[in-house]
């Protein structure tokens, strides 16, 4: 039988990839860990592609800092 954090995890994961917007998700080594078919359409990649990727791949290299600053912000 499924638990409720079972059926809760199943119910978030049918939001982010039923969303119009695009969702990445990304651990603080800026590695990707979760990418729903919005961000597919968006950027042309698809999960299998870009999980286990860098976001820095994503990046312009004139804004890496900004993404550097989020990171150092969260650790």
């Amino acid at each position: 039988m499924a638990s409720i954090h079972d059926n809760q995890n199943a119910f978030l994961a049918a939001i982010i990839n039923s969303s119009q917007d695009a969702i990445i998700g990304k651990d603080l080594n800026s590695i990707v860990t979760s990418w729903n078919q919005s961000a597919e359409k968006m950027f042309g990649y698809s999960a299998g592609e870009m999980i286990g990727q860098s976001i820095y791949r994503l990046i312009p290299a004139e804004r890496n800092h900004e993404e550097q600053t989020i990171i150092s912000a969260l650790r």
